[in-house]
């Protein structure tokens, strides 16, 4: 036994993060539901809360429920990701989105709640 080497252990690969899926999964997202021009009408599809961002509102409280319509006015990528911010006139307010959060007026995604 003195003239073996004990074999190291192999280290366990695990993938945490495979960036071609990554990359299918959001091409994917964007042939779904597109990227959105400013001045698009756009409905709501998801309840957006304040997270404690929004002046004069209490933290959990819903800005923007599913079925209201607003208009995008401006777009960004942050990270890989399209962001939105998006102006609901009848609620008075301002709010960041993504576009899974938000589907085109008059398509088959829109509910027409």
């Amino acid at each position: 036994m003195s003239g073996q080497v004990a074999a190291k252990p192999r280290p366990i690969v695990r993938i945490v993060c495979d960036a071609h899926l990554r990359k299918a999964v959001r091409s994917l997202e964007a042939r779904a539901w597109g990227e959105f021009s400013t001045g698009e009408p756009i409905r709501s599809v998801a309840l957006i809360k304040n997270d404690g961002m929004y002046p004069h509102k209490d933290i959990g409280e819903a800005l923007v429920h599913p079925g209201d319509t607003g208009v995008v006015r401006e777009s960004w990528r942050f990270l890989g990701e399209v962001y939105y911010t998006v102006e609901f006139i009848a609620q008075s307010v301002f709010v960041i989105m993504r576009s899974r959060e938000m589907a085109r007026m008059g398509t088959t995604l829109d509910a027409g709640i």
